[in-house]
């Protein structure tokens, strides 16, 4: 019976990312980037971001759809800080002036604000909730702070899921669209922040009776040498970034 069953090549299971590690290099790299005060370096962290996004393994569709809201805070900035700020005018129609000191400032500030998201989310996104709870606790993060970070992914998850529930019904009921239907998004909001609320209370409960902390304390094996390597590449990278900065 034994000689019947095909042995085929050993599979190893994919190596998965430590979580340390890359909490650690997105921290590194997060600071020296928020580091950078010289508008002619933007190119230089939006090459960084790319590369960490290309090397990361996370899926690119999944990072530019997360960038979504990052992307219209800077697009903000740069549009109204250049009217509000400065003293060099560049356009001019009426009474708003747009300065180019202001201009600058809005550029630094998009620019940098989208390579910090942008590493960050392709450093983390690959990584279950759970593990990534797992390495911040390693890293010394307190044990009631890292649960409340998970809970609050389970929250968010919650609340976006009832969101979508509760306006596709109210689609199918023939409810208002466009500016007629803001009365209804409201009542829709405030139910649904009272659901997930009761949800959960109901979970925490759950949680405490079924012996809350057990699960979430994970044994992470010692660093592998390809994860210490990554921190001092990054850590090299991070401060000829803010060297370079400081030369210029």
């Amino acid at each position: 019976m034994s000689d019947c069953v095909a042995t085929g090549p050993d599979v190893r299971p994919p190596v998965q990312p430590d979580p340390r590690a890359r909490l650690v290099m997105a921290l590194i790299l997060a600071f020296a980037f928020a580091a950078v005060g010289n508008v002619m370096l933007l190119p230089v962290l939006g090459m960084v971001a790319l590369a960490v996004l290309a090397l990361s393994g996370a899926a690119v569709g999944v990072v530019l759809r997360r960038l979504r809201g990052a992307g219209v805070l800077a697009l903000g900035v740069v549009l109204i800080l250049p009217f509000v700020t400065g003293d060099q005018v560049l356009w001019q129609f009426g009474p708003l002036r747009w300065h180019a000191e202001g201009l600058a400032a809005g550029l630094l500030i998009g620019g940098r604000l989208l390579a910090i998201v942008t590493v960050t989310l392709a450093f983390l996104t690959p990584l279950p909730p759970f593990r990534l709870v797992a390495g911040a606790r390693a890293l010394g993060v307190p044990t009631l702070m890292a649960d409340l970070a998970l809970l609050t992914l389970r929250y968010l998850d919650e609340l976006r899921a009832e969101l979508a529930r509760a306006m596709l019904a109210r689609r199918l009921r023939g409810g208002k669209g466009g500016w007629r239907g803001l009365s209804d998004y409201g009542v829709i909001l405030a139910a649904v922040l009272i659901r997930s609320h009761r949800r959960a209370e109901r979970l925490w409960a759950a949680m405490r009776l079924r012996g809350y902390g057990a699960g979430v304390a994970q044994s992470l094996p010692p660093l592998a040498a390809r994860a210490r390597w990554g921190m001092v590449l990054v850590a090299a990278g991070g401060v000829a970034l803010v060297l370079l900065d400081r030369a210029i």
